[in-house]
């Protein structure tokens, strides 16, 4: 059983950005198959680092397609992707050194922390988004801060 099920209530409207994170329920929930299947410590390290692999390479996409939106809150953005990163990177560490208790927290973890990466964050610049072409503006860092006063 799929520890998250992909459904269009996780788009955000772009392409690249909803593959991707199509992908990374793929990679989470062969993560938790792995797990739930005790497999071995090596096939799980593997794909928990096919996760974080693939995790950083979507944020910087994420982060590019942001910044050419000027969007207002990138710097934000940047510090929760880099802090992200770090958890997972300590996990995995502490996964390879054999922490027996990790893998229930690493499960819990990626699940939240997708879930939050997209239902929170990633909505945000999605509404962000849609006001922009709403109400006409071009996607210059110009045209942010205002966007960002008229949501408030």
């Amino acid at each position: 059983m799929a520890l998250l099920s992909w459904s269009n209530q996780y788009l955000i409207g772009n392409d690249l950005i909803d593959t991707e994170h199509e992908e990374l329920f793929r990679l989470i929930n062969n993560f938790h198959s792995l797990w739930m299947e005790k497999q071995n410590r090596q096939d799980i390290a593997r794909v928990l680092n096919q996760l974080i692999a693939y995790a950083q390479m979507h944020f910087q996409h994420e982060e590019v397609i942001m910044e050419e939106a000027g969007y207002p809150k990138l710097a934000e953005r940047q510090q929760i992707h880099e802090d992200m990163i770090e958890k997972i990177f300590e996990l995995h560490t502490s996964y390879a050194e054999g922490n027996l208790r990790l893998e229930i927290e690493t499960v819990k973890f990626v699940k939240s922390w997708l879930l939050e990466h997209i239902l929170v964050n990633d909505y945000t610049f999605r509404d962000y988004l849609a006001r922009k072409q709403n109400s006409g503006e071009e996607a210059t860092p110009e045209a942010a801060p205002q966007a960002a006063e008229d949501a408030s």
